[in-house]
């Protein structure tokens, strides 16, 4: 809860309490509490601002005023009682509340710089938008930069949603469909905080920063990676994290347009869809490298001319942004390492192996996904197991024959220089994104597993950081090295195909 909340609750107690003992030598105490409750209730609407959860507290605080600054007739013993049992209720509801949905700011990076951050507008005039029915409407890309900022200048820090109330509301709307709940139930997500400052200058150094690019999953956006490109700036990295336009939830541009999720990947054909939205995807990346080169050179007016490294970029992606991180660092020879964070891989077949450094962070699932498959090759699938899949055998037979290529191909990534597999015990597919912060019921509906969300970004944040160092930079790393006692959660699989 935030002080004011905490106050205010405080003060309805308090009022409770004094006006229970119904002596007239409480009058003046019953006014002095009630005008402190009044003026608490003022200043956390003014200053900390109205939340759906403190409904209830709300509730409680008006009717404890108005009956602790009026004269009224005493009420029997019976019904005071009750009264305060109901509006104990209320209290302890708004307290839940706020404590399951709560207002927080993102964990503080653990590096020794500053964070700045901006955002910046691409269009790639050499290719045609697919997912619109526009003609001669071109691929724009938004793309956010978290950086290590100078000590001074800039302001913040900042929310980690837009300001702006209608693209703020493009968001909420966005993910009332994704989630499957009213829009208004994440107002109060305005209130999240960042820690990151805008217009802040990148902090000078004798040496250019190495950059990782960011990619985000399947209809969600860049914001959910915020603790990560944060993280990863406080210790001397500049991070580029897109918005694929069309496959988020919203898409902000300069000009007031918000953009939505128009992608389609359909389960009848899920691997030829999944394939031209990869395309669409890595072309995004590889054009976002061209202008990185652009920027570093001053082609592009900005900030961060000459203080790019671009012999040394990395990338790291979430879920489907995970298998376009996969595609990009196999495909394009100016990345030089890369990260799939719960991801699959849908470029399989005649694929070469990755002779780039590469870890795939998997979730808890994992390894019960993996006994799974080696049960299907022994012991076909059931009608009854399709059904409950809502599969065809023909469809269940081409996932399973793409899901061995993928962990043939994993398998190979491990065993080229610096390959890395690991799983996190207790993980879900989102904790490897800020949502696993966003409020324990995540973990009850199924989105994140059973580890703390605060465990989950540290852990994640860390073995990020420390892949990117050993990789980007040349620190040789301990902790990936093996099994390590600060992270029992990290498994080592010995071999991902045969399901060990």
């Amino acid at each position: 809860m935030r002080v004011f909340e905490m106050l205010l609750v405080t003060a309805c107690a308090a009022v409770m309490i004094v006006l229970l003992l119904r002596k007239e030598a409480n009058r003046m105490a019953g006014i002095i509490t009630g005008i402190t409750c009044g003026a608490l209730l003022a200043s956390q609407l003014l200053f900390e601002g109205y939340r759906w959860q403190m409904i209830p507290a709300y509730a409680v605080a008006v009717v404890l005023v108005i009956a602790a600054l009026f004269k009224r007739r005493k009420a029997g013993k019976t019904v005071r009682y009750t009264v305060s049992s109901l509006f104990v209720l209320l209290l302890g509801g708004s307290v839940a509340l706020s404590l399951l949905l709560p207002v927080f700011q993102l964990p503080k990076p653990t590096g020794e710089f500053k964070v700045g951050t901006e955002t910046l507008h691409f269009v790639d005039n050499s290719r045609e938008e697919i997912f619109t029915k526009q003609k001669g409407d071109k691929r724009e890309l938004m793309v956010q930069v978290w950086y290590p900022a100078a000590e001074s200048g800039g302001s913040g820090p900042r929310p980690v949603f837009p300001e702006d109330p209608k693209v703020f509301q493009a968001y909420t709307q966005g993910y009332s469909g994704y989630m499957k709940l009213p829009a208004a139930a994440f107002d109060y997500w305005k209130y999240f905080k960042a820690n990151a400052y805008t217009g802040a200058e990148v902090r000078p150094a004798n040496t250019p920063y190495p950059v990782v690019l960011l990619s985000h999953g399947m209809g969600v956006g860049r914001i959910l990676h915020t603790s990560q490109a944060e993280n990863l700036a406080s210790h001397g990295y500049i991070v580029f994290a897109v918005d694929h336009t069309y496959s988020t939830v919203a898409t902000a541009f300069p000009d007031s347009r918000v953009t939505g999720f128009l992608t389609n990947q359909s389960q009848e054909r899920f691997y030829e869809d999944s394939h031209t939205i990869l395309q669409v995807w890595n072309k995004d990346i590889s054009f976002i490298v061209d202008q990185l080169e652009k920027l570093n050179t001053g082609a592009i007016a900005s900030k961060f001319k000459g203080k790019l490294d671009i012999n040394n970029i990395g990338m790291m992606g979430h879920s489907f942004g995970g298998a376009t991180a996969f595609e990009a660092v196999y495909s394009n020879p100016r990345i030089k390492a890369g990260i799939n964070m719960d991801g699959t891989i849908f470029e399989t077949k005649g694929r070469d192996d990755m002779k780039k450094p590469f870890m795939f962070m998997e979730s808890g699932d994992f390894a019960k996904v993996n006994a799974e498959q080696a049960k299907f090759r022994k012991v076909p699938i059931t009608e009854e197991e399709l059904k409950a899949l809502k599969f065809t055998r023909q469809q269940f037979d081409t996932v399973l024959k793409n899901r061995e290529l993928e962990l043939k191909l994993i398998d190979r990534a491990t065993q080229q220089g610096g390959g890395k597999v690991v799983y996190v015990e207790g993980t879900g597919h989102y904790n490897f994104t800020d949502l696993q912060l966003y409020s324990p019921i995540i973990s009850k509906i199924g989105m994140t597993g059973s580890i703390n969300g605060v465990r989950g970004a540290e852990l994640v944040n860390h073995y990020v950081l420390e892949f990117f160092n050993q990789h980007l930079r040349g620190m040789k790393s301990t902790l990936l090295a093996g099994p390590n006692q600060d992270y029992p959660e990290v498994k080592y699989p010995k071999s991902v195909s045969l399901g060990e």
